[in-house]
């Protein structure tokens, strides 16, 4: 308004000027015509009114011009020349684009072409000038009218707001600043592993980060102010306004501790961070806080409390000597040594937890023990390892020593660093007086031990003296009485004898080749128990194989279905084994005599720690109630004649299956046939070496 009557009062001015000087002009040109010549006074009065206008232009800080219908200057204040460098009278009566250029001219055209038409015009714009130059200007363009409405030009009142758009510039800069330093802030804010919140100076919250949002499952609209105080847990609201109160009134960082509901109902402890915040040029402006959840480290310290209580409590009702001690800088201790032993050692010992500290606890130690104990312990302490010692500790009750077994070991950081060491002494006096006492027995029972085996190589020698005789002087009178038998047998062709007498003839000589195979059993059973062993991997199947074809002759003229299926590979004694073989094959075909056809089956089982084989025949049976019979010697189960046999094979199948740590045992059905089983362990090479050398020394 002050700037439209401004221009206006000009425009005036500058009317009522251009008025009376054409009316003067009118009067000295017909004066002129009429005299010739116009008046100094006239003119005089012209300059003085235009003088007048000048004065009052020049003295204001803006450009004042005014364009005619032509867009010809008629006036420019002051101001043009100090702007541009141009004199008013320079420019006086030239077209705008003579003065502007043309690249300003065109840009300013369209406002010219609109005020021109009789429209004011208010605009902005930066304007490119001959000299190079831009100015930024805010342009107030507006039209003249004669006395009959006719636009006869436009006064342009131009102000260089070019200081002020550069600081409007600088301040949308800053703007912009700001707002990229607040995006920033925000993005830093929503991805910090932290909960963020803000208060203004009314001691309300305004701002919550996106974690805070995510925590508690609330909007922001909904957290705002003291909305956020609806998720405080009950227990711990008071306590938290409380805190804040006093740290906000007093501009005083504070901290505290309490618990926020979580989005899925549970309350978290979070411990909260809040801390003044003020502008550059120190007016307060609020608090920012972050609020890290520390429910679970709380928990886990809880826990850690509750252990070390127990631990505490364990170690002081322990029935055991508990201590702690520093680690060692060299050979010496660097905190002073022992820094804790538990109540047993104190009253085990009678000193106090200041005599033990240090180097105090040696003094417990029997003297003969404490080199020993100091030599071990510093090179276990040294090498960074645990360690293991016996000591005699000396109890306060009757000056006596008992002895103790001590294990220490380091206790690392998370670095494996050494900071402390742990141990523990057990009472084991007890136990080593009953070593102590096993050891007198284990010596006096192996001196009896040497004594009985002594007795035994005896008994051994005299039952060998006794097999020998067995061996000669039996078998030498049953040859006699085969042979006379066999003579008189022949002389029985020649000689005519009563048929009794040549059935006992007959019986005799059957009762005889009895007896001698008796014998050869006898010898064959003691000879299994002092036989040397040789263990040998052995292929089974063949060595069944081999029992088979010496059957032959036995199953001559009979049926019989041999089932020899897969057998692994085993490592024993191929000489007993075979006889194992021969004795159980033999009696599976004894037994099945009586069958049309016989069906026999050899097989076997390998399990994790041994092999089982087995042989299996549908002949006979026995009743299982004199299975405690079966492998005892002169124990038959059979007295049927037509069963021939001495009672000592399975006897000697027995002792050979012990000799290889083995097992035996049978099943049977009577008139269903029986099973016969034996297991052998399995052996490595090196072990079947040391148990040959070990049945060689029994």
């Amino acid at each position: 308004m002050l700037t439209a009557g401004l221009i206006s009062w000009l425009n005036e001015s500058r009317r009522a000027a251009q008025w009376q000087a054409e009316a003067t002009l009118k009067s000295l040109r017909e004066n002129e015509v009429r005299f010739g010549r116009i008046t100094e006074s006239n003119e005089e009065a012209l300059w003085q009114r235009e003088t007048e206008l000048r004065l009052i232009t020049d003295t204001l800080p803006v450009l004042i011009s005014f364009v005619d219908a032509e867009q010809r200057y008629r006036f420019n204040n002051r101001a043009y020349e100090e702007w541009f460098g141009h004199s008013t009278a320079e420019i006086y009566g030239k077209y705008l684009w003579e003065v502007l250029g043309e690249s300003a001219y065109q840009m300013l055209r369209p406002n010219v072409e609109q005020v021109l038409a009789g429209k004011q015009l208010i605009f902005e714009g930066e304007i490119p000038y001959k000299d190079g130059g831009t100015r930024y200007i805010n342009c107030i363009y507006v039209p003249q009218f004669n006395r009959q409405g006719i636009v006869e030009g436009y006064a342009a009142l131009i102000t260089d707001i070019s200081e002020q758009q550069a600081a409007l510039r600088e301040r949308k800069l800053a703007e912009a600043a700001l707002r990229e330093s607040e995006a920033r802030f925000r993005n830093l804010a929503d991805t910090a592993p932290v909960l963020i919140w803000m208060s203004g100076t009314d001691k309300l919250c305004n701002y919550f980060n996106k974690p805070w949002l995510d925590f508690t499952g609330r909007t922001l609209e909904q957290e705002m102010g003291n909305g956020w105080a609806e998720g405080v847990h009950p227990d711990d609201f008071q306590r938290c306004l409380d805190t804040y109160t006093n740290a906000f009134d007093a501009r005083q960082n504070f901290t505290m501790e309490y618990r926020l509901r979580r989005n899925d109902g549970e309350y978290r402890w979070l411990f909260d961070t809040g801390v003044p915040r003020f502008a550059p040029t120190g007016e307060f402006l609020g608090y920012i806080g972050s609020c890290v959840d520390t429910h679970d480290r709380n928990l886990a310290e809880k826990a850690l409390r509750d252990s070390e209580e127990r631990y505490r409590i364990l170690t002081e009702v322990s029935p055991q000597a508990i201590w702690m001690g520093d680690v060692y800088d060299g050979l010496r201790l660097r905190n002073g040594g022992i820094s804790y032993c538990n109540q047993y050692w104190l009253d085990f010992t009678g000193l106090t937890m200041e005599q033990t500290s240090g180097y105090g606890w040696i003094y417990a130690i029997h003297p003969d023990d404490r080199d020993r104990v100091l030599k071990s312990s510093m090179q276990a302490i040294a090498n960074g390892t645990n360690y293991e010692i016996e000591i005699r500790f000396r109890q306060v009750s009757d000056g006596s020593y008992r002895w103790h077994i001590v294990r220490g070991l380091p206790f690392r950081d998370a670095a494996g660093q050494t900071i402390k060491w742990v141990g523990i002494a057990s009472d084991i006096h007890d136990r080593k007086v009953a070593e102590a006492a096993l050891q007198q027995l284990n010596e006096m029972l192996e001196q009896r031990i040497q004594e009985r085996t002594a007795q035994l190589e005896a008994a051994n020698k005299e039952l060998e003296s006794f097999s020998y005789s067995v061996s000669h002087d039996l078998r030498a009178p049953l040859r006699h009485i085969a042979g006379f038998i066999e003579l008189l047998q022949k002389r029985n062709s020649s000689t005519s004898l009563d048929e009794t007498s040549q059935r006992y003839l007959k019986i005799i000589a059957e009762t005889a080749k009895q007896a001698g195979i008796l014998i050869d059993e006898l010898l064959t059973f003691s000879r299994m128990g002092r036989t040397e062993m040789r263990y040998i991997n052995l292929n089974m199947e063949e060595l069944v194989q081999e029992v088979k074809r010496d059957l032959v002759t036995e199953t001559q003229e009979r049926k019989i279905n041999w089932h020899i299926k897969p057998l692994p590979e085993i490592q024993g004694d191929p000489s007993m084994l075979r006889l194992v073989f021969r004795n159980l094959m033999g009696n599976a075909v004894k037994y099945t005599q009586t069958k049309n056809l016989a069906e026999i089956t050899v097989g076997g089982i390998d399990n994790e720690n041994e092999v089982v084989f087995f042989v299996q025949d549908n002949g006979v049976g026995f009743n299982m109630q004199y299975i405690h019979k079966l492998f005892g010697v002169f124990q038959r189960l059979h007295s049927d004649p037509q069963f021939e046999s001495t009672g000592v094979g399975l006897a000697n199948v027995q002792r050979i299956i012990h000799r290889h740590n083995g097992r035996v045992w049978a099943e049977a059905v009577v008139d269903s046939g029986a099973t016969f089983y034996f297991s052998l362990p399995k052996l490595l090479i090196n072990e079947s070496d040391e148990r040959t050398q070990a049945n060689s020394a029994n």
